[in-house]
């Protein structure tokens, strides 16, 4: 994510070419005030709700610094060395990266346990090659959404990465392509080019977003993202074509304009960070806007290093920050996945402090004792054989380590919005089902087969799908509908086909919380025009299910207090409805109305008592963590749920096993 943030980064001691330049810390700081707000936005707080824009800081500075050195090469010799330039890129990026691609990939399976995703090994692998960003789009693992029951990718972070080091492979090439068409003299033609490539990923970036939908794809992609970088760089070959006396005298003349408008831009990009949520007319230009918004506060504290805006920028300790926000970055993801407050026994500031500590100080011993070390030529006291060999082969035994770390581990599925995923477990006789949300996969894939050995568990769920229609409305603001959760049904039914269930348990509830979009109006938890909505749907869920075979009764548990902390989709938080105990009670007098209309097959129990024993929300019962986001089931609470539940449905179903002691 970095570059040259220091003098030897930018005249490097094996570059055959040095192209000179100074440390501009003001630059560091900019990146530093970015890697915080990029770190906080994944903590996540819900006062940094656009802290994903941190990442365009670092695109941008990279354009603008790689295309500065590119120009100053191009000026001093006539051509790029691109072996010498890719050799330096290597040497900055890949020692840190390596580390952590080995220490995650070993070490987080084994601490995750059975709730490592199963997309590790193909997003370190990815995350090694530098093409994390189009796995990402290739897998849907979104961005934007997330889905409690299952632990997210500790490398998801490292689609930047791959952005990065694309632009790296290919600009310097466009750059020769472009000096030999225009030559020393076409800066202005170069410019324009520059312009237009930035105005063209604007505008792929417009043409593929789908409004209201989730915009990882456009978020992810090279083709959109290099916006970014080309403003940089633009920004660099446009302040390279003008005499830099002249433009500094310039500067000097109208101070208050320059650094006043630094002041103003440095409030508007803060703001942005904070206020601005990732939806609408932010993929219609909104991030051309904002790249050249920052372009200015660059020009601002290049052209006046001495002025007030770019000494704040340039504080020390921010400075310092900055100087390491390529491993703070690197570090910080997958320490946030494993550090939970299931595994540390913190909440709060105190987990925080532990994490943010953490991440300091596994970044500082990779810059002061790995990245520094090598950028100053360490490995060249290998020899240049030895030297050469050594990446490679690092390189090679970091992909052989990624491929082979969860080999014999079972991984919990990953998480898709509007994806059926289908988990067995153990090979008793006695056949559960397990239909209905990611709240119900939860329950499933953490079923205590220890203790119940004769139970032959499957759940046949689909995640981020509810019994109702996937088209909600979440504080007044309409959702996209998710037309992958249309043939919910059909998967149901396949499960009680093939399983001949014994009884089946329906997950329902934290979707239908929400009020719905429904043939053109907005049906509100609570209404009339609701609850026969979602009776009708419930019906046509247990026909399906009666028509694919023979079932025992069907058990819903009704909708327990829900506890789910910040939750963005679509830039809107889905916890403050979700957690809504009148929005439960609404949804429970409905569940009451179609049991009622079922006696004999449909029955009805309260998980509240068990995960609510004082009517409200706890983050622990009786010192036990029994859901792990407020939604979904722990381990522990998965365990509880069965032993609670089960003694309930021997009432229906006899011969119903009973715990092991």
């Amino acid at each position: 994510m970095r570059d040259v943030p220091t003098p030897e980064h930018v005249c490097d001691l094996m570059s055959p070419r040095p192209t000179g330049g100074g440390y501009r810390p003001a630059l560091d700081g900019m990146r530093a005030v970015s890697v915080l707000t990029i770190m906080l936005f994944h903590v996540p707080y819900q006062w940094v709700t656009g802290g994903y824009w941190s990442v365009n800081v670092f695109f941008i500075v990279s354009g603008y610094l790689i295309t500065g050195l590119l120009l100053k090469e191009l000026d001093k010799w006539g051509s790029i060395d691109l072996v010498g330039f890719y050799v330096r890129r290597a040497r900055r990026l890949l020692p840190a990266l390596l580390i952590m691609l080995i220490v995650v990939s070993v070490a987080w399976p084994r601490i995750l346990g059975d709730a490592t995703p199963s997309t590790i090994k193909g997003d370190g692998l990815a995350a090694l090659f530098y093409v994390a960003n189009w796995r990402m789009v290739l897998t849907g693992q979104s961005y934007f959404e997330q889905f409690g029951a299952v632990a997210q990718s500790p490398f998801k972070h490292a689609w930047t990465l791959g952005i990065e080091e694309q632009y790296y492979l290919l600009f310097p090439i466009l750059m020769i392509v472009l000096f030999r068409m225009f030559g020393r003299r076409g800066r202005g033609k170069i410019l324009a080019v520059m312009i237009a490539l930035a105005a063209l990923s604007a505008l792929v970036m417009a043409k593929l977003y789908v409004p209201g939908g989730d915009p990882s794809r456009v978020y992810y992609g090279t083709d959109s993202r290099m916006q970014d970088i080309l403003v940089g760089a633009a920004l660099a070959v446009g302040m390279s074509m003008l005499d830099r006396q002249r433009l500094a005298a310039w500067a000097q003349r109208n101070r208050p304009f320059v650094v006043g408008g630094g002041w103003v831009v440095a409030a508007l990009t803060l703001y942005w960070f904070f206020w601005i949520p990732a939806h609408g007319w932010v993929f219609y230009g909104g991030y051309l806007v904002f790249d050249t918004m920052f372009a200015l506060l660059i020009a601002s504290v290049e052209l006046l290093p001495g002025s007030s805006i770019a000494r704040v920028i340039a504080w020390r300790p921010l400075a310092w920050v900055g100087m390491m926000s390529y491993g703070l970055y690197l570090w910080h993801y997958p320490l946030f996945v494993v550090l939970t407050p299931d595994r540390t026994h913190l909440s709060g500031i105190p987990l925080q402090l532990l994490r943010f500590g953490l991440t300091f100080a596994i970044a500082s011993a990779s810059y002061y004792l790995v990245e520094n070390p090598i950028r100053k030529g360490a490995l060249r006291k290998l020899g240049r054989k030895v030297s050469t060999l050594v990446p490679v082969a690092a390189v090679a035994a970091t992909a052989v380590v990624i491929a082979v770390s969860v080999n014999g581990m079972r991984l919990a599925p990953a998480a898709r919005a509007g994806e059926g995923v289908t988990v067995s477990g153990g090979s008793g006789g006695y056949s559960l089902l397990i239909v209905g949300d990611s709240v119900g996969f939860s329950l499933g894939y953490n079923f205590p087969k220890h203790a119940y050995p004769d139970v032959r568990p499957t759940a046949a769920v689909d995640f981020g799908c509810g019994t109702a229609e996937q088209s909600i409305v979440v504080s007044g603001k309409r959702q996209p509908t998710e037309s992958e959760c249309s043939n919910i049904f059909e998967h149901w039914a396949e499960g009680v086909g093939s399983t001949k269930p014994k009884v089946v348990v329906w997950s329902m509830g934290p979707w239908e919380v929400y009020d719905h979009y429904v043939d053109g109006k907005t049906l509100k938890v609570g209404s009339a025009a609701y609850s026969s909505y979602l009776l009708s749907r419930m019906e046509t869920g247990l026909e399906a299910m009666d028509k694919a075979g023979k079932h025992g009764p069907i058990v819903i548990p009704t909708v327990p207090c829900l506890g789910q902390p910040k939750y963005m989709v679509n830039g809107v938080n889905m916890a403050t409805d979700r957690n809504d105990p009148e929005r439960a009670a609404a949804v429970n007098k409905i569940l009451r109305t179609f049991a009622a209309k079922h006696p004999k097959t449909v029955h009805l129990v309260d998980p509240g008592e068990l995960v609510c024993p004082t009517g409200k929300f706890t983050e622990k019962v009786h010192g036990v963590k029994l859901r792990d986001d407020g939604v979904h089931y722990t381990k522990a609470g998965a365990e509880d749920f069965w032993k609670w539940l089960l003694p309930q449905v021997a009432k229906w179903v006899p011969g119903t096993p009973k715990a092991t002691k």
